[in-house]
């Protein structure tokens, strides 16, 4: 079965997989608590975009307390505990997206948790009838490339979190920002560049070497982290669009910036548990494991949570860890 449902007495909580993205459709008769405790490593957290179809939802996070009403959305941080409360009758979509994926196509991401900034109205329709339009048109089947759908999904999230309005603040923290922007862009046209260095990026943006190895500290990484993961993105992206194979292996490496079929090989295996020359199999496939529902009468209990191989490959469902989901009178 494609899809999961778990029912209570005062939810119903549909979960659909598309490639490595889990797609949750709760519906609740009650008002309802969601809470997340933090996970520690980014590696193993997810992003988590939160979209009332009905109705509206509370986030509270580190005292900060926001509501989303229908038609809007706001993004949540597994990096961080907090918790999801909802208004009776309500309808709530929650998209689950593998952290270091969003932190590679957005900068400084975290700032944009919680609804921050004011969301561009017209990305926020397109975005919302995205999300709600897959979770309707694939309930209870697979589309034909899940992996290559997952990819896009994300693209057009990151797009759209990219436009929400900062401000016209010219604190050090947004000049730090502007400044990281324009980095992740000139890494992101370079990546083909063999030759891509700290020095090469540094001189770019007329910066110390120094200076530009605090900013990637600020995602706890390194610059050659970063452009590593970046281009085994790009090749995972590019394999799993590609399921018949019209491009070798040996041509997406040396596209995405490699300069060695093995050291990519090698590289791409341990970052996604699985090797570059089966990845495109899983742009065919998309296969949930299904947890137990819970039991009539009962408090719906979500089992497990949502997981990948080491960093973002493909996702499956992984039963150690339980997530309540408490109704409330």
């Amino acid at each position: 079965m494609h899809d999961t449902v778990i029912r209570s007495n005062l939810t119903t909580t549909r979960r659909i997989q598309i490639g490595r993205l889990i797609i949750d459709n709760i519906a609740a008769e009650q008002p309802f608590v969601w809470s997340w405790e933090r996970v520690e490593a980014v590696r193993d957290a997810f992003y988590i975009l939160a979209i009332p179809v009905s109705g509206c939802v509370t986030f509270t996070q580190n005292g900060q307390i926001r509501v989303t009403s229908t038609g809007e959305y706001i993004l949540l941080s597994q990096l961080g505990s907090y918790e999801l409360s909802s208004a009776p009758r309500s309808q709530l979509l929650m998209v689950h997206i593998p952290a270091t994926e969003l932190r590679g196509r957005l900068v400084s991401i975290e700032d944009h948790v919680g609804g921050r900034f004011g969301a561009n109205e017209r990305m926020t329709c397109l975005l919302v009838d995205l999300v709600k339009g897959i979770a309707e048109l694939f309930a209870d089947r697979a589309p034909p490339n899940p992996q290559a759908l997952a990819t896009e999904i994300v693209s057009f999230v990151a797009l759209t979190i990219g436009t929400e309005d900062r401000g016209a603040a010219t604190d050090v923290r947004n000049t730090r920002y502007q400044l990281r922007r324009r980095i992740f862009d000139f890494i992101e046209k370079h990546l083909g560049d063999q030759n891509l260095s700290p020095k090469k990026i540094a001189e770019s943006s007329r910066i110390s070497m120094s200076y530009l190895y605090s900013l990637f500290n600020d995602d706890e990484t390194t610059v050659g982290q970063f452009v590593q993961v970046k281009r085994l993105q790009k090749a995972y992206e590019i394999l799993v669009a590609d399921p018949k194979g019209h491009r070798t292996v040996a041509e997406v490496a040396y596209e995405v910036g490699f300069k060695n079929v093995s050291h990519f090989s090698r590289s791409f295996s341990r970052h996604f548990s699985v090797a570059p020359r089966d990845v495109r199999q899983l742009g065919q496939a998309s296969v949930i494991g299904a947890g137990p529902a819970a039991e009539p009468g009962k408090n719906a209990i979500v089992r497990g949570k949502v997981a990948a191989s080491p960093r973002f490959g493909a996702g499956y469902w992984e039963t150690d860890k339980r997530r309540a989901l408490h109704e409330t009178a």
